[in-house]
Formats: structure tokens, sequence, C-alpha cells
């Protein structure tokens, strides 16, 4: 069975490649710049170039396709909201529009939990059956992606899966998150006698490790439902306090100041969802502690800061 991911050089795209290879399937991806990942078929491709998009669907002739690649950040959006528009929307496009006519058995398309906006009140999870509300520039993307998704889905004949991952976390992600951002002052701090600068810490969030979402990512490729709408997270609020109290545990009475330039013109104050749905359809649950994937992320850092 071939698969191939879209921005499978990215953080999630490498973890699901090896959950793919580790499984049987002959991965092949496409991304933007240098890939080395041992056995991926891997072609430098921008989606937004739609003839080459062409091109490499032609080469690479996928079986399931798992599209991840876009813009992801928040931040950025702000800065520079056309891009993340035409990255995640008419990116998505074009894939979908190279993939016309083509026996493809599933495309799970990433989305994001970002779109449900801000929680009503504290202790209620979003459904898949909530209202979207983005209230950022990329959330706004995402969704406006996923529709486009599902309706060219229809349009075309394409079995198009989406998914609404939460806050997921491990080793290799890059900072402009909120857990490798702490780790990275954590350690800094420690050495340094200096303090750690935040945004908001009263804000709740779902965490997932990484590798609990790539295996959610295949089971819905093997057994989700083509048209329909999955929440992939562990359905825990943590306040993000209690992640940086949990990730300095070890490191002493570190100082925490806040830091303006931290905080978002708009910030959803709790994000948590209802993963139900997923359980039921695919049997999935996750399965790795949180203190074990906040350990990793320190340890990382530990090893990249090194004297």
């Amino acid at each position: 069975m071939r698969v191939l991911i879209t921005g499978v050089n990215g953080f999630v795209g490498k973890y699901l490649a090896k959950e793919l290879q580790e499984k049987g399937y002959s991965v092949s991806g496409i991304g933007m710049g240098q890939f080395d990942l041992p056995g991926v078929d891997y072609q430098d491709v921008n989606i937004l170039d739609r003839t080459a998009l062409e091109q490499a669907m032609e080469e690479l002739e996928p079986d399931i396709v798992f599209h991840l690649a876009g813009i992801a950040s928040v931040s950025h959006s702000w800065r520079d909201p056309k891009t993340s528009f035409e990255v995640n929307v008419i990116g998505t496009i074009n894939l979908l529009e190279s993939l016309k006519g083509r026996e493809v058995r599933a495309i799970v398309y990433v989305g994001s939990s970002e779109i449900y906006g801000p929680g009503r009140r504290l202790g209620e999870k979003f459904s898949e059956s909530t209202s979207p509300n983005p209230q950022n520039p990329y959330a706004t993307s995402k969704y406006a992606a996923e529709r486009i998704s599902l309706q060219l889905g229809q349009m075309y004949k394409l079995p198009v899966i989406i998914t609404r991952p939460f806050n997921h976390i491990g080793v290799g992600q890059t900072e402009g998150f909120v857990v490798p951002d702490f780790a990275r002052q954590i350690i800094e701090a420690s050495k340094r006698d200096e303090s750690i600068r935040v945004g908001r810490l009263d804000v709740y969030r779902d965490f997932t490790d990484v590798r609990d979402i790539v295996r959610a990512y295949r089971l819905l490729a093997e057994k989700g439902q083509p048209g329909e709408t999955y929440n992939i997270c562990s359905g825990v609020g943590r306040k993000i306090s209690d992640i940086l109290d949990l990730m300095r545990t070890e490191y002493g009475n570190l100082d925490v100041e806040l830091d303006e330039s931290k905080m978002r013109p708009v910030e959803n104050i709790y994000s948590v969802g209802d993963n139900g749905k997923m359980r039921a359809a695919i049997g999935w649950e996750p399965l790795y502690p949180i203190e074990d994937s906040l350990s990793g992320v320190l340890a990382e850092w530990e090893h990249k800061l090194r004297d």
C-alpha cells in the first residue's frame, strides 16, 4: 500500500512516516527543502505549484494521502494572513485537484482545533458538532480548507476524512509552541539564574503526545468514514501554569514573569476536546502520559544547550 504525506519533513510528518513504515506501508512524501528519512521517497514540491504537484501525484501514485503541509503558526498568521490563506487553502485545493480521477482509498486532511474558537465556559468540551468560531487568521484558513476539502471531495468522489487535532507535543517540535518554548527557557534559566518569560498561564489546553496523534491519523485512514470529522485529543484540560510547573519541578524555584510580547491579540481560554466519536470509530486512546512527553522535550533541550 503506497502512502503519501504532504509536509513530510515537518515535526508531525516525520513521526507519521515512521509510524506508517513500522506498519508495512510504502511511504513517499513531499515538502520544501532537504529531507533524509531512510526509506521515504521524497520530492521537493511546493503545494502552490500546481504543475509540480500534479507531476508528483503521477509519479508517486498514492493509495492513501495524509495532508499535513501548511503554515501552522497562529502568530505567523497575524503577521502574514495572506500567505497563511494561500498555503493552507489554495494549497489544499491544488492537492485535491491533482488527485481528481485517481483511485485513492483515503485522504486524511489534518485540520486544527483552533477552528472552534473560545470555549463558552470552563469544563465544556468541544465536540465535532460544536459550531466553529475561528478567532485568528490561521484558524479561519484551516476552517476554509476543511470545508473546501469536503466540498471538492464530494464533487470529485474523493474519500476525504477531516481531523481536528488539539495541541500535540513531543521531541523535535520547533520553538514557537508553548512546550518547546518553556523547555528552552527552563534549561537556560537554570544555568544563568534568569527568569522564565511567559504569556498567559491561566488558559487551558488539551495536550496529546505526537506519537499518539500519528497513530490516530493512520487508524482513521484505515477505518475512518469518508466525509466525517474527528477530534483527536486526550479529552483532558490542563492549565498552562500546571504544564510549566510540571516541567520546572526538577530545576529549582525559577522565577516567572509576564512578557507582553507573548500575548496573542485574541486568546482562547478553554480549548479541550471530546474524543468520544473517534474512540468509537477506531478504538483509539492516548498511550503516552504527559509527564513522559514533557520529560522527553526537556531532555532534548538539555542536550541542545549543553555547554
